[in-house]
Protein backbone atom coordinates (compact mmCIF):
# COMPACT_ATOMS: atom_id res chain seq x y z
CA UNK A 1 0.00 0.00 0.00
CA UNK A 2 1.51 3.45 -0.88
CA UNK A 3 1.26 6.33 1.25
CA UNK A 4 -2.23 8.65 1.73
CA UNK A 5 -1.58 12.17 3.18
CA UNK A 6 -5.34 12.77 3.90
CA UNK A 7 -4.69 16.02 5.00
CA UNK A 8 -2.05 18.07 5.73
CA UNK A 9 -1.28 21.63 6.97
CA UNK A 10 1.26 23.71 6.86
CA UNK A 11 1.30 26.45 9.56
CA UNK A 12 2.37 29.92 9.46
CA UNK A 13 4.77 30.41 12.25
CA UNK A 14 3.24 33.19 14.56
CA UNK A 15 5.58 32.71 17.26
CA UNK A 16 3.33 32.16 20.11
CA UNK A 17 5.00 32.08 23.48
CA UNK A 18 3.45 28.87 25.19
CA UNK A 19 2.16 26.86 22.76
CA UNK A 20 3.47 27.83 19.18
CA UNK A 21 2.01 25.08 16.45
CA UNK A 22 4.58 24.16 13.72
CA UNK A 23 2.30 21.30 11.97
CA UNK A 24 -0.21 18.67 11.64
CA UNK A 25 -2.39 17.08 9.49
CA UNK A 26 -3.35 12.80 8.91
CA UNK A 27 -1.81 10.10 6.93
CA UNK A 28 -2.50 6.79 6.49
CA UNK A 29 0.43 5.09 6.20
CA UNK A 30 1.96 2.43 3.52
CA UNK A 31 2.59 -1.12 4.72
CA UNK A 32 6.60 -0.67 4.73
CA UNK A 33 6.76 2.93 5.64
CA UNK A 34 8.97 4.03 8.21
CA UNK A 35 10.40 7.49 9.39
CA UNK A 36 13.67 7.90 11.18
CA UNK A 37 16.22 7.79 12.71
CA UNK A 38 15.19 11.50 13.18
CA UNK A 39 15.41 14.43 15.77
CA UNK A 40 13.46 17.68 15.59
CA UNK A 41 13.22 21.18 17.51
CA UNK A 42 9.96 20.57 18.54
CA UNK A 43 7.09 18.36 20.37
CA UNK A 44 5.70 15.65 17.97
CA UNK A 45 2.98 13.57 19.07
CA UNK A 46 0.71 10.60 17.16
CA UNK A 47 -2.79 9.93 17.50
CA UNK A 48 -3.41 6.29 16.40
CA UNK A 49 -6.44 6.02 14.57
CA UNK A 50 -6.71 2.42 13.47
CA UNK A 51 -3.59 -0.08 12.32
CA UNK A 52 -0.52 -0.54 14.50
CA UNK A 53 3.64 0.00 14.15
CA UNK A 54 6.38 0.40 15.97
CA UNK A 55 8.36 3.54 17.57
CA UNK A 56 11.70 3.65 18.85
CA UNK A 57 12.94 6.19 21.12
CA UNK A 58 17.06 5.91 22.20
CA UNK A 59 15.93 3.87 25.53
CA UNK A 60 13.00 2.14 24.10
CA UNK A 61 11.00 -0.09 21.42
CA UNK A 62 7.43 0.13 22.05
CA UNK A 63 4.51 -2.05 19.51
CA UNK A 64 1.28 1.23 19.31
CA UNK A 65 -2.11 0.58 17.95
CA UNK A 66 -5.53 2.34 18.04
CA UNK A 67 -6.16 4.38 20.88
CA UNK A 68 -2.46 5.61 21.83
CA UNK A 69 -0.44 8.66 21.13
CA UNK A 70 3.20 8.20 20.59
CA UNK A 71 5.27 11.13 21.62
CA UNK A 72 8.47 12.46 20.47
CA UNK A 73 9.91 15.02 22.33
CA UNK A 74 12.67 17.92 21.08
CA UNK A 75 15.68 16.67 20.20
CA UNK A 76 15.27 13.10 20.49
CA UNK A 77 16.48 10.64 18.00
CA UNK A 78 13.39 8.41 17.42
CA UNK A 79 12.07 6.08 14.40
CA UNK A 80 8.63 4.98 13.88
CA UNK A 81 7.43 1.91 11.69
CA UNK A 82 3.89 1.02 9.97
CA UNK A 83 3.06 -2.62 10.69
CA UNK A 84 3.42 -4.78 7.13
CA UNK A 85 0.20 -6.63 8.02
CA UNK A 86 -1.76 -3.94 9.75
CA UNK A 87 -0.54 -0.32 9.04
CA UNK A 88 -1.45 2.26 10.57
CA UNK A 89 -3.55 5.36 10.15
CA UNK A 90 -2.78 8.29 12.46
CA UNK A 91 -3.04 12.18 13.22
CA UNK A 92 0.14 14.29 14.21
CA UNK A 93 -0.05 17.84 15.31
CA UNK A 94 3.69 19.31 16.04
CA UNK A 95 4.40 22.20 18.42
CA UNK A 96 6.73 24.11 20.22
CA UNK A 97 6.59 24.76 23.73
CA UNK A 98 8.11 26.72 26.44
CA UNK A 99 5.72 25.03 29.17
CA UNK A 100 6.61 21.98 31.70
CA UNK A 101 4.60 19.52 29.88
CA UNK A 102 6.54 16.70 32.09
CA UNK A 103 2.72 15.92 34.00
CA UNK A 104 1.39 15.57 30.74
CA UNK A 105 3.59 13.73 29.04
CA UNK A 106 5.13 12.09 31.03
CA UNK A 107 5.35 8.28 28.91
CA UNK A 108 6.61 7.98 25.29
CA UNK A 109 3.49 5.59 24.84
CA UNK A 110 0.43 7.07 26.33
CA UNK A 111 -3.12 5.44 26.12
CA UNK A 112 -5.91 8.29 25.61
CA UNK A 113 -8.80 7.12 22.98
CA UNK A 114 -11.15 10.06 24.54
CA UNK A 115 -8.58 12.57 22.41
CA UNK A 116 -9.30 10.83 19.21
CA UNK A 117 -11.92 13.95 18.46
CA UNK A 118 -8.96 16.49 19.33
CA UNK A 119 -6.29 15.40 17.21
CA UNK A 120 -9.25 15.15 13.92
CA UNK A 121 -10.38 18.44 14.78
CA UNK A 122 -6.66 19.73 14.43
CA UNK A 123 -5.81 17.85 11.51
CA UNK A 124 -9.24 18.74 9.45
CA UNK A 125 -9.31 22.21 10.30
CA UNK A 126 -8.97 24.05 6.91
CA UNK A 127 -9.65 27.40 7.53
CA UNK A 128 -6.90 29.60 6.12
CA UNK A 129 -7.81 32.47 7.48
CA UNK A 130 -5.81 34.36 10.50
CA UNK A 131 -6.96 32.28 13.33
CA UNK A 132 -6.07 29.06 12.22
CA UNK A 133 -3.51 28.64 14.40
CA UNK A 134 -4.84 30.15 17.22
CA UNK A 135 -7.76 27.33 17.06
CA UNK A 136 -5.15 24.83 16.66
CA UNK A 137 -3.16 25.99 20.18
CA UNK A 138 -6.21 26.40 21.47
CA UNK A 139 -6.91 22.25 21.02
CA UNK A 140 -3.56 21.53 21.84
CA UNK A 141 -4.09 23.01 25.14
CA UNK A 142 -7.53 21.15 25.52
CA UNK A 143 -5.61 18.28 24.73
CA UNK A 144 -2.63 18.94 27.07
CA UNK A 145 -5.07 19.39 30.12
CA UNK A 146 -7.11 15.56 29.14
CA UNK A 147 -3.92 14.10 28.88
CA UNK A 148 -1.95 16.09 32.44
CA UNK A 149 -5.59 15.37 34.45
CA UNK A 150 -4.94 11.54 33.47
CA UNK A 151 -1.67 11.76 34.69
CA UNK A 152 -3.02 13.03 38.03
CA UNK A 153 -5.35 10.25 38.36
CA UNK A 154 -2.47 7.68 37.49
CA UNK A 155 0.07 10.23 39.90
CA UNK A 156 -2.83 9.51 42.78
CA UNK A 157 -3.36 5.70 42.30
CA UNK A 158 0.35 4.60 42.67
CA UNK A 159 0.19 6.89 45.09
CA UNK A 160 -2.37 4.87 47.05
CA UNK A 161 -0.96 2.04 46.07
CA UNK A 162 2.11 2.52 47.63
CA UNK A 163 0.50 4.11 50.92
CA UNK A 164 -1.72 1.01 51.63
CA UNK A 165 1.75 -0.89 51.02
CA UNK A 166 3.59 0.97 53.93
CA UNK A 167 0.48 0.85 56.20
CA UNK A 168 0.60 -2.85 55.91
CA UNK A 169 4.20 -3.16 56.58
CA UNK A 170 4.09 -0.96 59.16
CA UNK A 171 1.61 -3.18 60.97
CA UNK A 172 3.01 -6.21 60.29
CA UNK A 173 6.51 -5.39 60.18
CA UNK A 174 7.30 -7.79 63.14
CA UNK A 175 6.01 -11.03 60.91
CA UNK A 176 7.37 -13.14 58.04
CA UNK A 177 6.49 -9.96 55.41
CA UNK A 178 6.98 -10.88 51.23
CA UNK A 179 7.02 -8.73 49.05
CA UNK A 180 5.04 -10.61 46.68
CA UNK A 181 2.37 -11.22 49.20
CA UNK A 182 1.80 -7.32 49.62
CA UNK A 183 1.86 -7.35 45.44
CA UNK A 184 -0.84 -9.58 45.88
CA UNK A 185 -3.12 -8.21 47.89
CA UNK A 186 -2.74 -4.75 45.63
CA UNK A 187 -3.48 -7.11 42.65
CA UNK A 188 -0.47 -5.65 41.00
CA UNK A 189 2.42 -7.56 39.45
CA UNK A 190 5.46 -7.59 41.56
CA UNK A 191 8.21 -6.28 39.50
CA UNK A 192 5.51 -3.36 38.55
CA UNK A 193 5.01 -3.29 42.76
CA UNK A 194 8.31 -2.76 43.03
CA UNK A 195 9.17 0.13 40.74
CA UNK A 196 5.94 2.19 41.70
CA UNK A 197 7.32 1.67 45.26
CA UNK A 198 10.48 3.04 44.78
CA UNK A 199 9.44 5.63 42.24
CA UNK A 200 7.55 7.19 45.19
CA UNK A 201 9.52 5.80 48.61
CA UNK A 202 13.50 5.99 46.93
CA UNK A 203 13.54 2.40 48.28
CA UNK A 204 12.74 -0.77 47.11
CA UNK A 205 9.52 -2.40 49.38
CA UNK A 206 12.10 -4.54 50.71
CA UNK A 207 14.90 -2.03 51.61
CA UNK A 208 11.36 -0.14 53.38
CA UNK A 209 11.01 -3.11 55.54
CA UNK A 210 14.56 -3.58 57.05
CA UNK A 211 14.86 -0.14 57.87
CA UNK A 212 11.53 0.62 59.25
CA UNK A 213 12.18 -2.82 61.62
CA UNK A 214 15.70 -1.47 62.41
CA UNK A 215 14.06 2.15 63.47
CA UNK A 216 11.78 0.28 65.82
CA UNK A 217 15.00 -2.01 67.14
CA UNK A 218 16.84 1.08 68.02
CA UNK A 219 13.90 2.62 69.56
CA UNK A 220 13.52 -0.50 71.56
CA UNK A 221 16.88 -0.70 72.70
CA UNK A 222 17.20 2.46 73.85
CA UNK A 223 13.61 3.38 75.54
CA UNK A 224 13.05 0.39 76.49
CA UNK A 225 16.21 -1.14 77.51
CA UNK A 226 15.24 -4.46 75.98
CA UNK A 227 18.69 -6.88 75.48
CA UNK A 228 19.36 -7.23 71.80
CA UNK A 229 17.92 -11.18 71.77
CA UNK A 230 14.58 -9.55 73.13
CA UNK A 231 14.18 -6.96 70.66
CA UNK A 232 15.34 -9.27 67.48
CA UNK A 233 12.39 -11.24 68.65
CA UNK A 234 9.89 -8.17 68.37
CA UNK A 235 10.62 -6.72 65.46
CA UNK A 236 10.40 -10.06 63.67
CA UNK A 237 14.09 -11.15 63.62
CA UNK A 238 14.13 -15.35 64.83
CA UNK A 239 17.88 -15.24 63.97
CA UNK A 240 20.18 -12.87 66.69
CA UNK A 241 22.99 -13.02 64.30
CA UNK A 242 20.99 -11.91 60.96
CA UNK A 243 19.16 -9.25 63.26
CA UNK A 244 22.96 -7.53 64.68
CA UNK A 245 24.51 -7.98 61.05
CA UNK A 246 21.87 -5.75 59.78
CA UNK A 247 21.83 -3.20 62.42
CA UNK A 248 25.59 -2.88 62.20
CA UNK A 249 25.24 -2.36 58.61
CA UNK A 250 22.61 0.58 59.17
CA UNK A 251 24.09 2.10 62.14
CA UNK A 252 27.31 1.58 62.05
CA UNK A 253 27.38 -0.36 65.77
CA UNK A 254 26.48 -3.19 67.26
CA UNK A 255 22.71 -3.24 68.92
CA UNK A 256 25.01 -3.32 72.61
CA UNK A 257 27.51 -0.65 71.52
CA UNK A 258 24.28 1.38 69.83
CA UNK A 259 22.71 1.35 73.61
CA UNK A 260 25.61 2.33 75.26
CA UNK A 261 26.41 5.18 73.18
CA UNK A 262 22.97 6.50 73.09
CA UNK A 263 22.11 5.75 76.72
CA UNK A 264 26.25 7.88 77.82
CA UNK A 265 24.87 10.46 75.54
CA UNK A 266 21.84 11.22 77.66
CA UNK A 267 23.66 10.41 80.70
CA UNK A 268 26.41 13.43 79.69
CA UNK A 269 22.84 15.89 78.20
CA UNK A 270 21.62 15.29 81.85
CA UNK A 271 24.82 16.45 83.78
CA UNK A 272 24.91 19.77 81.73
Amino acid sequence: MDRITIFENILENKHLRDINPVECGEEQCGSIQSYGPRARDYYLLHYIISGRGTYKTPTQTFEVGAGQIFVIRPHEMTTYSSNRKDPWRYCWVGFESSLDLSSALSSYVLTAPECENIFLSIARYSNIGDGREWYICGKIYELLGILNTQYNHEHDQELRYVRTAQSYIEARYNESVKVSAIANRLNLDRTHFSKLFRKHTGKSPQEYIVDFRLEKAAHLLVQQGLSPGEVAYRVGYSDIYSFSKMFSRKYGLSPNQYKKAKLMKEDDSSEH
